[in-house]
């Protein structure tokens, strides 16, 4: 495998060169030391991003849902290159 693709993949972009588009929202939760400080963060993402993710975050210990409930206001998974 040359490095193309995989700088692509990084990028957000397929190996075609296409942007991939987000489909699944994947939803952390964050516990608080009492239940009105709990915190839940959705984030719109690849099928790929969300997967890395949520294997890295569980492996953390957090508590992580992923679903195709996708909506135009949510913001990107942050640091996604890193999901990659």
């Amino acid at each position: 495998m040359d490095g193309t693709a995989t700088t692509e993949a990084t990028n957000g972009m397929a190996t075609n060169g296409a942007r991939e588009v987000p489909t699944q929202r994947v939803t952390v939760y964050f516990d608080g030391t009492t239940p009105e400080d709990a915190l839940v963060l959705e984030y719109a993402a690849t099928r790929t991003e969300a997967w890395e993710f949520t294997t890295a975050a569980v492996h953390a210990g957090l508590t992580v849902t992923v679903d195709g409930m996708i909506r135009p206001d949510l913001r990107r998974l942050p640091c996604r290159s890193l999901w990659r």
